[in-house]
């Protein structure tokens, strides 16, 4: 008779094996949370390198083309030009500005020659020695992305007094009659050579490119430029500005960004005429996670054409007019300070400060930016990145 062996296990082999596979189970969760995390963690990377080259692409551009389009000069009108730029900051903070200033400090109204770039100190992560976040102001004609900022054309008169306009060919490059344009002359034979903006009189500097398409009292041998602004507004300046600036909104701020770090913004001065005429729009976010912006010049103080002096200033005069501006600045430089990823508790940050700018002679300009004071404990599990930006304006040697 086959006899079966009907014993099972006892309750310590049972309670030893439930403890194994328990064991098993806690390793392997969190081997998968560890997985699931720098997963997370590398997609938010790759996102924040992705939102970094786009966005700072846009800064890169406004950078290169700083004074694209600007008069040098206004032309002499009784009384004179007189025009109007930024009137507040409905969208920034008052806190946000140092005591006695605002966006009406970069101001060239209402009748000096505009200048291309400009930056200032504003409150945001003030460190000890009363130094924040730079505001950068550009002005051009194409600092304001539209249809009719991107064209331009030329008008020449030679001896015999031909006129002689040049065509594009092409309806996205011709202005339409109803674009807003301002014209410039092209003092070629005057010592300095100047670009002078044509005015009507001391408010009437633009007009419809219908109106323009001949210039008032040209003669022989003149030569005019004439860019577009704006496609359906009147201009209450002639250019256009924008305005960059790093803050934390007080809505919409992304729940991963680091405590005290804000948002780059891109932000444009509105041009034509109602209740919110000269105010900046509500900015354009072009990166998360900011922590400082810094900016410093190159410059060319001796005639020689290349950058002997770097500055936190776009020229070395007390004071920089426009035309300081074009005969010195050779080169621009911005630094970014912004956070990569979200963040990570098994990561460690090596440094308690980043040098946001660099050091020239043994001279930091920017700043060195205290992560432990401006941004607090935390820091420590963030991947903190540096971004570097180097331009050489194409459009202000005179």
């Amino acid at each position: 008779m086959y006899c079966r062996d009907e014993r099972g296990y006892t309750l310590p082999e049972l309670v030893v094996v439930m403890g194994i596979f328990l064991v098993i189970m806690l390793i392997t969760s969190k081997s998968f949370e560890r997985i699931v995390l720098q997963s997370s963690q590398q997609q938010k990377s790759i996102e924040t390198q992705i939102e970094g080259v786009v966005g700072l692409e846009v800064l890169r551009a406004d950078l290169e083309n700083a004074g694209f389009g600007l008069p040098w000069e206004f032309a002499a009108t009784t009384p004179a030009v007189s025009y109007q730029e930024a009137i507040g900051d409905s969208t920034i903070p008052a806190s946000f500005w140092p005591v006695g200033t605002d966006s009406r400090t970069f101001n060239d109204s209402p009748s000096n020659a505009p200048r291309a770039i400009l930056s200032g100190n504003t409150t945001f992560n003030k460190d000890d020695s009363n130094l924040g976040s730079q505001y950068l102001v550009i002005k051009s004609t194409l600092a304001v992305a539209n249809d009719t900022s991107r064209k331009w054309t030329t008008i020449a008169y030679d001896k015999d007094g031909v006129r002689t306009r040049k065509v594009w060919g092409s309806t996205d490059r011709d202005f339409a009659s109803a674009d807003r344009v301002v014209m410039v002359k092209n003092n070629l034979m005057a010592t300095p050579t100047s670009r002078q903006l044509v005015a009507k009189s001391s408010t009437v500097f633009s007009g419809q490119f219908s109106q323009y398409s001949s210039p008032p009292s040209a003669q022989n041998g003149d030569t005019y430029e004439i860019y577009g602004v704006n496609p359906t507004n009147d201009l209450r300046f002639p250019f256009n500005r924008a305005d960059y600036y790093v803050t934390r909104p007080s809505t919409e701020m992304p729940l991963s960004c680091a405590p005290n770090t804000g948002i780059l913004y891109k932000s444009t001065v509105i041009q034509g005429t109602g209740a919110s005429a000269g105010g900046l729009t509500l900015g354009m976010p072009l990166l998360d996670c900011v922590a400082d912006m810094q900016v410093v010049y190159g410059l060319d103080t001796d005639g020689s054409g290349r950058v002997n002096l770097h500055m936190n200033a776009p020229a070395s005069t007390a004071s920089p007019t426009a035309a300081d501006i074009r005969s010195q600045l050779r080169e621009v430089r911005v630094y970014i300070l912004a956070q990569e990823g979200k963040r990570d508790r098994f990561y460690t940050y090596p440094a308690e400060t980043v040098m946001v700018g660099e050091s020239f002679g043994g001279t930091v300009l920017g700043r060195v930016f205290s992560l432990k004071d401006r941004i607090g404990p935390d820091y420590k599990n963030f991947r903190w990145k540096l971004y570097t930006i180097v331009v050489r304006p194409k459009n202000l040697i005179q």
